[in-house]
């Protein structure tokens, strides 16, 4: 197993345990940021959507055990993976690390909101109408997931679209 591989493998399990017994509990209007999702988002970024796809699936299971909606939760990682998986940036790309920035944020947009409708749209504890569901709390999940990428971009990930 390589290096980069075992690391991954590493902050998946790491970011699970913080999304599930730190961030789930910073809700606002039912919603929190979801750092499963940024993960996700960087891996289609920086390997490829075949890898993303699988940690999407990987993350979903994790995620799952801790939540109780296994399948869920599965089916919403892999969709974000493979969303993301679109917005791959290849090594030998001459994009800017402007360019790169920008795109990542794109992709935890598209993606986030995607994987939160699925979720929305399979689970439903307030009975709340499906288009409020889907809509309002997929966006506004994925907007918090944005402003958390912005910060951890700025404190941490900014090394990595660098040129």
């Amino acid at each position: 197993m390589t290096t980069k591989l075992f690391f991954s493998i590493v902050l998946l399990c790491i970011g699970t345990f913080l999304q599930e017994f730190f961030l789930s509990h910073l809700a606002l209007f039912q919603v929190s940021p979801d750092i499963m999702t940024i993960f996700i988002v960087f891996i289609a970024i920086t390997v490829d959507q075949k890898s993303s796809t699988s940690f999407g699936f990987a993350a979903g299971i994790l995620t799952g055990i801790f939540s109780g909606n296994m399948g869920l939760n599965m089916l919403a990682r892999t969709i974000e993976g493979f969303i993301a998986g679109y917005f791959h940036i290849p090594e030998e790309s001459h994009a800017t690390a402007r360019q790169k920035t920008r795109k990542f944020y794109v992709a935890i947009l598209a993606a986030g909101f995607f994987g939160h409708a699925v979720i929305a749209a399979g689970y439903n504890p307030l009975g709340l109408t499906p288009a409020y569901r889907i809509f309002i709390l997929g966006f506004l999940e994925s907007l918090f997931t944005l402003m958390l990428a912005v910060i951890l971009n700025w404190l941490f990930l900014r090394k990595s679209f660098a040129d």
